[in-house]
């Protein structure tokens, strides 16, 4: 593509985000506070994330096993799942059964994985490394300021509708808008897309694992972050609900001039939002004035953006070797694999936050030294050595995959041994009954 069409395609999918920032506000946004408002404290909304991200996780493997799917049909499977993942928002606020819950939000993730492969594809797939970060700073921007006008209303009819009612509204609503997102991917030509070729090799297996792992863990703090943070400010510092959606709409605001500022910044400037990124899970523990927390929602916004477009940019760089289609399903993935990491230890750690928020403090900051020294980009020692310490962190995690892969087998193939003999002994018991019944007559 170039010229005019190039220009249009770009700008259609930065309305796209646009017009979805609003719908995101007022559903996946207000999503933890709708569960704490209905009596779910932090083991319950982990429950939810990591059945829902387990769920993800298994169509990510699936389709990175079978990669073909993704470019075949691209504009219609894009177009069904865009939307599908919309309605599933006009049935959520009528279910309040934990399992009910729990099942309907897993068909979400599902069909939110596959918008999110397929809207990664379509920009990975489409645009140049340069035209990537473009689109990708201006998509977080302009998804950002739609934001605000979802938080602001949502922080509205949070504060004024009645307790009851609230989100059988504000859920329909935001679904309703982002159906309008989905009519506008209507227009993209994505005919380019169709059966492109799948790398055979991977050149780079090593960076490419580094900076997954260095990304997964960062992610993973943000969801671990993401799940305790509201429940802390409403329940343990009682803060009312309207003053989370507002820390919610500070925090975009934020993530729009986060945008603008680490766009077009290098991947050695982005470190330094990913180390600032560290202090957040401190701060928030140390701050016991409900009100001074929409203030650190700024910063962490701020400084979480950099860390994000680090993680994305590198991937941008590595498509045109590592293929769009894989760059595309594994950073999908990557983000169900942290919440499914994150939900975890929310489960088993509860409302203990202060012990929450320094494990969270450990993740974040594992997650830095591990760019520092392992991804060549950003690392802070020679590209040669970052090399070394990604090959190295690659061979052990291939040889621990195996490892598990071997024990997995040989304990499945005993469990089933087991299971075999005590059906036989089962069977023989039931035979030795029948015996007996009969001689007994």
């Amino acid at each position: 593509m170039r010229g005019k069409e190039l220009h249009k395609f770009k700008w259609i999918l930065v309305l796209e985000l646009a017009f979805a920032g609003a719908y995101l506000a007022l559903t996946r946004g207000l999503f933890v506070i709708f569960l704490v408002s209905v009596g779910y404290r932090v083991k319950g909304i982990s429950l939810v994330m990591l059945a829902s991200a387990a769920v993800a996780i298994l169509m990510g493997i699936l389709i990175y096993r079978f990669p073909s799917f993704i470019v075949r049909r691209v504009k219609l499977k894009l177009v069904t799942f865009h939307g599908l993942e919309r309605v599933m928002w006009f049935f959520i606020p009528f279910i309040q059964d934990p399992l009910t819950v729990s099942i309907l939000y897993s068909l979400y993730m599902i069909f939110s994985f596959f918008v999110s492969t397929f809207m990664n594809f379509v920009i990975y797939g489409s645009l140049s490394e340069a035209d990537v970060k473009d689109v990708l700073a201006k998509r977080s921007a302009s998804g950002g300021a739609s934001n605000i006008v979802g938080f602001l209303l949502g922080a509205f009819l949070l504060a004024f509708i009645p307790e009851r009612n609230k989100f059988v509204y504000i859920f329909p609503l935001g679904a309703a808008l982002g159906l309008l997102s989905t009519f506008l991917i209507t227009f993209l030509s994505l005919s380019h897309l169709e059966n492109v070729a799948l790398p055979r090799t991977v050149k780079e297996p090593e960076k490419v694992f580094s900076s997954s792992l260095f990304f997964v863990i960062l992610l993973m703090g943000g969801n671990l972050l993401g799940m305790v943070w509201i429940p802390y400010v409403m329940n343990k510092l009682g803060g009312p609900d309207y003053l989370a959606a507002l820390m919610n709409l500070l925090g975009t605001v934020s993530s729009i001039l986060a945008s603008l500022f680490w766009g077009g910044k290098s991947f050695k400037a982005l470190r330094l939002g990913h180390i600032l990124n560290v202090v957040n899970p401190l701060m928030i523990w140390l701050t016991t004035n409900p009100t001074v927390h929409v203030a650190i929602s700024a910063f962490n916004s701020f400084t979480y953006t950099g860390a994000n477009f680090l993680g994305s940019f590198l991937f941008a760089r590595y498509k045109e070797w590592f293929g769009a289609v894989y760059s595309s399903v594994l950073l999908a993935t990557l983000g169900n694999v942290a919440v499914l990491m994150a939900a975890p230890i929310g489960i088993v750690l509860r409302e203990d936050y202060s012990l929450t928020f320094l494990v969270t403090f450990m993740v974040l900051m594992t997650s830095v030294l591990l760019s520092l020294v392992a991804v060549p980009e950003v690392a802070v020692v020679s590209e040669d050595t970052a090399r070394t310490y990604s090959f190295i962190l690659y061979r052990s995690g291939v040889a621990g995959y195996r490892t598990t892969v071997e024990i997995s087998k040989d304990t499945a193939i005993a469990t089933l041994r087991l299971l075999a003999m005590i059906l036989v002994f089962m069977i023989l018991y039931v035979i030795y009954r029948l015996l007996s019944i009969l001689i007994v007559r």
